[in-house]
C-alpha cells in the first residue's frame, strides 16, 4: 500500500479514538451486569432450644440478691423461646442434669441451694467435657445456650495446661463442623453482681458486692442464629452486654443492586450501591460498618467507601455497601470479600493466665484466651466469610452515550468524515 494512503488512515484512526474517548468521560452512562445471590427466606424449621447453666461452686456467688445474671438469662431465653418449638432446661457440671419445671421456676431456682441439691461434681468442672457434651447433643435443628463464668482451674504448669485445653476445644468443634458445616458460635461477655467465694483451682477468695464477668455461649446452625440476632439482638439483652464475638463458616453473601445504570461523575468515577445480607456471618454491627473488613480484588480501581445498616425490619438485606469505581469502562469483574477477626482484641484484654490476685483482675477470666482460641482454630480457614460479588459475567457491559452528547458526537463524526474525504480526494488528485 502507498505510504500516502497509510498516513491518513493512521491519522483517521487516532482521531476516531480521540473522539470516542471524549464520549467516555464525565456524564457517560455505565451499564452493569451481575449474578445476584438470593436473600434467605424466613426459617420455617422446627427449632429446639436447649439451655444449660453451669452449677459449679464458682457460680454460686453470681446467684446473690440483685444478680444481673438471672435477669439477663431470663430476658434473653424468654425472647428466644418465642422463636423455637421447644425449650429444654438443664444444669451442667460433670454431668447434665435436666430441669423439669418451666422457665420461670428455673430462673427462681438459680440459687446456691438449688445448685447443690441438683448434684454432680461441683468442685472441679472441666469445660472441655462440658463443651464436648453440649456440642455432641446438638442436632442440626438445635440451638444451645450455655451460661458459665468460663474459669479454667489453672495448675502450676499453666503453659502446658492451657495449650492442651486449646487443642481439646479445637478438636471438639472440628468434629462438630464435620457433621454440621453450618455450625455457628456466638460468645457474649456480660457482667453481674458477685457476692461470695471466687474459686480457681486451689485458690479462693471472698468477694463482696463486686462486678464479675460471665459468658453466654450460643451454638447452632448459623442460619438460625442469624435470624435470632435479627429478631432478638444480643445488644438488647437487659442490662447490656460488655463484649461480643462470633464464628461462622464461609458462605456466598446474598446481594443485589438497586439499579443497573450509573452516570460517571466529574472525575470519571461511579458510586454503586450493593444491597447485601451479612447476618449469616454473625458479626457485630460495629464490625459490619468497619470498611477495613472489606477487601476488593481490584483495589486500584474499587474502594468500599461506606457501609450503612438497613433498619427496615422487613428487608431481606442487612446493609448497603457503597463502592467507588475508577475507570469503570475498563473493569470487567470484581469480587469484594468480607472478613472477621481471628481473635477479637477484647479477648486478650479479658484474659488472666495465673488464677491469682483476683482483686486486681476483677474484670478478667482465667484461661479465657485458651478457650476461645480453641474455637478460633477450628474456624481459622473461615475468617474470610464470603464475597459480595463473585465472578460476574461482565461487570461493565457497555458504555451508553445518551441525550445531547450523542447528537454532538454524530455532528463531530460527520465533520470528521467530510474532512477525511476531502483530504483523500486531494491526495488522489496529486497522485494522478
Amino acid at each position: 500500500m502507498n505510504k500516502k494512503f497509510i498516513i491518513p488512515i493512521v491519522i483517521c484512526t487516532i482521531i476516531i479514538i480521540a473522539v470516542i474517548s471524549t464520549c467516555v468521560g464525565k456524564g457517560s452512562k455505565i451499564e452493569l451486569t451481575w449474578d445476584a445471590v438470593p436473600a434467605p427466606k424466613e426459617i420455617k424449621d422446627s427449632i429446639e432450644l436447649k439451655v444449660y447453666v453451669e452449677n459449679s461452686g464458682s457460680m454460686d456467688a453470681y446467684m446473690c440478691a440483685g444478680s444481673n445474671l438471672k435477669d439477663a438469662v431470663f430476658d434473653y431465653v424468654s425472647d428466644l423461646k418465642r422463636l423455637t418449638t421447644s425449650c429444654s432446661l438443664y444444669y451442667i457440671n460433670s454431668k447434665v442434669i435436666p430441669f423439669t419445671g418451666d422457665l420461670n421456676t428455673y430462673i427462681k431456682n438459680l440459687t446456691p441451694q438449688s445448685f447443690a441439691k441438683a448434684g454432680g461434681d461441683r468442685t472441679n468442672t472441666d469445660l472441655r467435657q462440658i463443651f464436648d457434651t453440649i456440642v455432641k447433643s446438638n442436632g442440626k435443628q438445635t440451638v444451645s445456650i450455655f451460661v458459665s463464668d468460663c474459669i479454667l482451674d489453672i495448675p502450676q504448669n499453666a503453659i502446658d495446661f492451657l495449650g492442651n485445653y486449646q487443642i481439646s476445644i479445637k478438636n471438639t468443634f472440628n468434629e462438630a463442623l464435620a457433621k454440621n458445616p453450618e455450625l455457628g458460635v456466638e460468645i457474649i461477655k456480660l457482667d453481674s453482681k458477685f457476692s461470695g467465694f471466687w474459686f480457681c483451682g486451689h485458690n479462693r477468695e471472698f468477694l463482696k458486692d463486686v462486678k464479675r464477668p460471665y459468658y453466654i455461649w450460643v451454638i447452632g446452625n448459623q442460619r438460625y442464629l442469624a435470624e435470632f440476632n435479627q429478631k432478638v439482638p444480643v445488644e438488647n439483652i437487659i442490662g447490656g452486654i460488655k463484649e461480643y464475638c462470633a464464628y461462622a463458616a464461609p458462605q456466598k453473601i446474598p446481594f443485589n443492586m438497586s439499579k443497573s445504570t450509573y452516570v460517571t461523575n466529574h472525575s470519571g468515577k461511579i458510586n454503586i450501591e450493593l444491597l447485601v445480607n451479612l447476618r449469616g456471618s454473625l458479626q457485630s454491627s460495629n464490625l459490619y460498618k468497619n470498611i477495613a473488613q472489606y477487601k476488593s480484588a481490584n483495589p486500584q480501581q474499587v474502594a468500599v467507601v461506606s457501609v450503612e445498616e438497613i433498619t427496615a425490619t422487613d428487608s431481606p438485606y442487612s446493609h448497603v455497601v457503597t463502592l467507588e469505581i475508577s475507570n469503570p469502562e475498563t473493569l470487567k469483574s470484581e469480587t469484594v470479600s468480607f472478613s472477621y477477626p481471628y481473635l477479637a482484641t477484647w479477648i486478650s484484654n479479658s484474659d488472666d493466665t495465673t488464677g491469682q490476685n483476683i482483686k486486681e483482675n476483677l474484670d478478667k477470666t482465667t484461661g479465657l484466651m485458651a478457650l476461645i482460641k480453641g474455637v478460633a482454630e477450628a474456624y481459622k480457614n473461615s475468617t474470610t466469610y464470603g464475597s459480595i460479588i463473585r465472578k460476574t459475567k461482565r461487570f461493565v457491559l457497555r458504555i451508553i452515550i445518551s441525550g445531547k452528547r450523542i447528537v454532538n458526537v454524530i455532528r463531530q463524526m460527520r465533520l470528521f468524515v467530510a474532512a477525511v474525504f476531502i483530504f483523500l480526494e486531494k491526495i488522489d488528485a496529486d497522485i494522478i
